[in-house]
Formats: C-alpha cells, structure tokens, sequence
C-alpha cells in the first residue's frame, strides 16, 4: 500500500465517521514495514499532504462533535507530532482525530 493507497483508505473511512490518528500510524507502520522506511516520517508526510490538499482536519471531539484544532497547517502538525511524541507514538485513541473536509468527501466519493 502506497502513500496515494493509504489515503484513500482513510478518506474512505471518514466518509462514515471521524478517524483516530492511531489509524493513520497503523497504516504507516504497516507501509514502512514493507518499505523499510520510517513510519514517524511517513505519518507525518501523510498528515501534511491530507492538510496540505484540504483532505482532512485535525482535530478532537468535544461538546459539539469533532472540533478541528485552530492554527495554520504547519501550527497543527506541529501540535500533533509534539502530542505524538509525547505518547511514544501509541496514543490508543487520545490524541486527535481526523474528519474529512467537503473536498475529502468528494474525493473519496469518486
């Protein structure tokens, strides 16, 4: 499975639901186990493209539903990976979550 595969696969997921993150990391350590890359590297490169490309928000669940994180993209990641780092990269469902965008669904629609 290729960056392109992963995500599809995850814009496909959040058309039902908002994702955790801890899918994100699974899909990237199942991909760098084939690659023999790094999968920090990979889900990071991940989550900028889905940013960058207006794919997904980043964000966690409150009192109204999913609530995206405010900032500009390099303010979320970097926010996200500090988070990350601080749970060794194992956040079991705590850290965030990732919602698709109208353009996201579109693009996981097609």
């Amino acid at each position: 499975m290729d960056s392109k595969a992963i995500i599809r696969d995850l814009l496909l997921e959040g058309l039902d639901d908002w994702v955790p993150v801890d899918r994100l990391i699974w899909l990237a350590r199942e991909e760098s186990k084939q690659s023999g890359g790094d999968f920090r590297s990979l889900a990071i490169e991940l989550l900028t493209e889905l940013m960058r490309d207006g794919l997904m928000d980043i964000g966690e669940l409150g009192d109204t539903g999913f609530e995206p994180w405010r900032g500009d993209a390099d303010a979320v990641l970097a926010r996200l990976v500090t988070a990350l780092d601080q749970v060794d990269w194992m956040p079991a469902g705590g850290v965030c979550w990732l919602a698709n965008t109208p353009k996201g669904d579109r693009m996981a629609s097609e």
